[in-house]
């Protein structure tokens, strides 16, 4: 039972400040309520918990975010630790105080700060938002210490669960449970050969790879691979090459402004002449505000393992006034709260016996955003997925549930690059290519 039921934080409907916007300062750790007067906010120190709280810190567990101080990977990041505050936002204590520092590119930070948070600031969880070569130092870094890390990285390169390093964990479902699922699928809804195109970068071509093993493992043929750089040019050069080729159907795995291009050109096609396109939640997640954006996502399947996600972008807007980038990072950061919270109810955020902590946080299982949740033996998220499509309703859209498909387990991939099964941390050796080779960025 949680030590600190009696202890009452009224935190609903409470406004709070927007972590999408923040400017690089490092003041002193502080309150919510505190932060809300000052009206000022710290990227890299804040508490997220109550004042009431900073009275009895006894308990309470310190949560590091580390992550880029720009691009894509920062908004991705803020809408995770969006979706974690929001599972904090209710009735009740809060837990944890939350550590944010930014790094920049290139540079030695992220190092810096996993010793400091480590030795001096005894931070317990960490959260790392980087590329696939910081994130294995950060593994090493972190693989004799008292800290449990949670990679947010996809990359199916990078396996660093049980028989690696015990304390490192994969709150993200990586690129292989976000796209293999589709296939068997598409075998028996959309047809035997398909056409694959998506975005020409790490995360395009390692989702686009696993569908094509698992649309081939089901019993499917490919008309043609093409993938793109998103522009107009190339997305009209890829639907040239769709119209000149023989396929039953289209997987595209773009995400971002070019899904918005491509089903822009796409949905522009004569329907005679128009195939059907399916692809990762990311191909029809992009701006819905503007009537032709909902009509091109129409009826589009895609894999998920959100479901009801406008609900989830309606919470964090209430909250922050502000639309988080990712609704499915967004739903891990509500997973990551889950655990934590989970772990304080059971009173073992501050205990000293690390192995149970690690063990309990490994058999974690709980429904939550993602559906039931469990982590696999090589501490990689298992969510559930599902195939939807997007309708039309008065004055939008809503999601319609075209199948279920249950918990969606990665392959094995063992320790290090893909395809290497064997018990080491060693992806970094030369010569250790994987099974799929990596195309683009």
């Amino acid at each position: 039972m949680n030590q600190h039921n009696n202890s009452h934080n009224k935190r609903r409907n409470v406004k709070v400040a927007s972590p999408f916007s923040t400017s690089h300062i490092d003041p002193p750790v502080f309150s919510r309520r505190v932060f809300l007067i000052s009206g000022v906010l710290s990227s890299a120190m804040l508490l997220s918990g109550s004042a009431a709280w900073a009275k009895d810190p006894e308990g309470r567990a310190k949560v590091g975010f580390i992550y880029p101080d720009s691009g894509e990977m920062e908004q991705e990041a803020k809408s995770l630790i969006a979706g974690f505050d929001l599972f904090f936002d209710k009735d009740g204590p809060c837990p944890v105080d939350v550590f944010k520092k930014p790094f920049q590119a290139n540079s030695d930070e992220i190092g810096e700060t996993l010793e400091k948070w480590i030795n001096d600031g005894n931070v317990r969880f960490i959260v790392l938002f980087a590329d696939v070569e910081s994130s294995e130092k950060a593994v090493k870094t972190c693989a004799a210490a008292k800290t449990i890390l949670f990679i947010a990285n996809r990359s199916v390169k990078l396996v660093s669960g049980e028989i690696c390093n015990t304390n490192v964990f994969r709150v993200s479902a990586n690129n292989y449970v976000l796209s293999e699922p589709l296939a068997p699928w598409a075998i028996q809804n959309c047809g035997t050969k398909v056409f694959i195109t998506g975005d020409n970068n790490r995360e395009g071509n390692e989702r686009s790879d696993f569908f094509a093993f698992g649309f081939e493992r089901a019993g499917g043929a490919f008309a043609d691979r093409v993938m793109s750089d998103g522009s107009a040019e190339s997305v009209q050069s890829v639907l040239t090459s769709i119209a000149n080729s023989e396929t039953d159907f289209v997987f595209a795995c773009f995400e971002g402004q070019s899904a918005e291009n491509f089903l822009k050109a796409f949905s522009a096609q004569d329907p005679k002449h128009r195939k059907t396109v399916i692809g990762p939640e990311t191909l029809t997640s992009f701006d819905l505000k503007s009537s032709a954006n909902r009509e091109m996502i129409l009826n589009v399947p895609t894999l998920t393992n959100v479901l009801n996600p406008e609900s989830l972008k309606s919470k964090i807007v209430h909250l922050y006034g502000a639309m988080p980038l990712s609704v499915t990072r967004a739903s891990e950061g509500h997973n990551l709260g889950q655990i934590i919270d989970n772990l304080a109810k059971e009173q073992f955020l501050q205990t000293k016996d690390f192995d149970t902590l690690i063990k309990y946080v490994a058999d974690s299982k709980f429904n939550g955003l993602r559906g039931a949740f469990k982590f696999d033996k090589n501490h990689d998220a298992v969510v559930e997925s599902w195939v939807t499509a997007w309708e039309s309703r008065s004055g939008g859209v809503s999601q319609k549930v075209l199948a279920s498909l249950g918990p969606s387990v990665s392959l094995d991939f063992g320790c290090g690059k893909v395809g290497y099964p064997n018990n080491r941390h060693d992806s970094t050796s030369s010569g250790s290519e994987g099974v799929w080779e990596e195309n683009g960025n």
